[in-house]
């Protein structure tokens, strides 16, 4: 008989042999609900000490029905889809897997940057409809000596300066919860969001979405960018006011945007952003490879088996939890959680 009970509620993937392996080897059996009904998942859910999900909402009501559960899991970096106020309420672990994606996320917002900077896909639609003309309808300028604002330099916004530490650019950065000494290590100037809008050629995205940074980009932030500016977004649509950039890259025949997330997901068809000649899209893989999906799925199993056998993962969205549990003392965060507990101290007043 096992030990516990893992639950895989929905993912989309093509298997889910690395999740099933790492459950059984440890003890654990391991249902994939991905072809039942929701309604039978849930019920399995029931008598689950751990549940995997990836884009299902996990609401208040389904958690009130997880009465054996220890750990929620939910695929990827972020976990907005699921009610962490609700499951901290029930005692329960909710587990992320922010690190499996650095690489992917910083080089696809480095290609999204590029392909505005040098118009690769209008100039690609252009040839493809039978162009061919050094006249150019949009301008295009050289990098060297511009200036890129990262907001949010976390592990992905690192990532990006790293990778750009050699090219000829100025680097800013805004985010509360680095010391100036980390950033200047990595070549990086810290300035507030103001400033930064104002200050840089090139904007590029990489904080999770939070109530505080929910439309961080609205109105206010693109009146103050600089004509021409190009704003990059493999974040979170919700950071970004799309009503505001649609009507900011209406005012500014030169500005562009490239965008890997939305508000609403999938894109709408009717969404001007489809459409528009001076934004480049991509439909939120920006964390995908083939390396990273294998990571993904292993690391969230990893977690769900540490906690269902007494221990607890290195990450996780409700360390507050771990204080209703009596188990604070004994955890050993990851180094992603770094910017997580600092935000977390600062809105308790507990300093930086």
């Amino acid at each position: 008989m096992a030990d516990f009970l893992v639950v895989l509620v929905e993912h989309g993937y093509a298997t889910s042999r690395y999740e099933r392996d790492i459950v059984t080897r440890a003890g654990g059996e391991f249902i994939d609900a991905q072809d039942r009904p929701l309604d039978e998942a849930l019920k399995l859910c029931e008598r689950a000490e751990g549940i995997l999900v990836r884009r299902l909402e996990v609401t208040a009501e389904m958690i009130r029905r997880f009465g054996a559960c220890k750990v929620i899991v939910r695929y990827g970096v972020g976990t907005d889809n699921v009610d962490v106020q609700a499951a901290t309420e029930a005692g329960i672990i909710v587990g992320n897997v922010p690190d499996y994606c650095i690489d992917e996320v910083s080089t696809h917002a480095l290609a999204l940057l590029l392909a505005c900077v040098r118009d690769v896909t209008g100039t690609h639609q252009r040839l493809t409809e039978g162009a061919w003309d050094v006249r150019r309808p949009v301008p295009v300028h050289r990098m060297a000596g511009r200036t890129l604002g990262i907001v949010g330099l976390g592990q992905i916004g690192k990532a990006l300066a790293a990778k750009l530490s050699s090219w000829p650019l100025k680097l800013l950065a805004v985010d509360p919860y680095v010391e100036p000494a980390e950033a200047e290590a990595l070549g990086v100037r810290l300035v507030d969001l103001d400033t930064l809008c104002r200050q840089s050629d090139y904007i590029s995205l990489h904080v999770p979405l939070l109530p505080e940074t929910h439309h961080l980009m609205g109105r206010r932030q693109f009146e103050q960018m600089r004509p021409g500016a190009i704003l990059v977004n493999t974040a979170r649509g919700g950071v970004v006011d799309t009503e505001a950039l649609l009507d900011w890259l209406e005012a500014d025949p030169l500005a562009r945007a490239g965008l890997d997330v939305f508000e609403a997901e999938p894109l709408p068809a009717d969404s001007p952003l489809r459409s528009h000649p001076r934004v480049v899209l991509t439909d939120h893989m920006s964390w995908y490879s083939e390396e990273s999906q294998v990571r993904l799925q292993c690391s969230a199993a990893e977690s769900v088996v540490t906690v269902c056998t007494g221990g607890l993962p290195g990450s996780l969205a409700n360390p507050e939890v771990l204080h209703r549990l009596g188990r604070f003392e004994e955890w050993q965060p990851a180094e992603c959680m770094r910017w997580q507990l600092k935000r977390m101290q600062r809105l308790a007043g507990g300093g930086s």
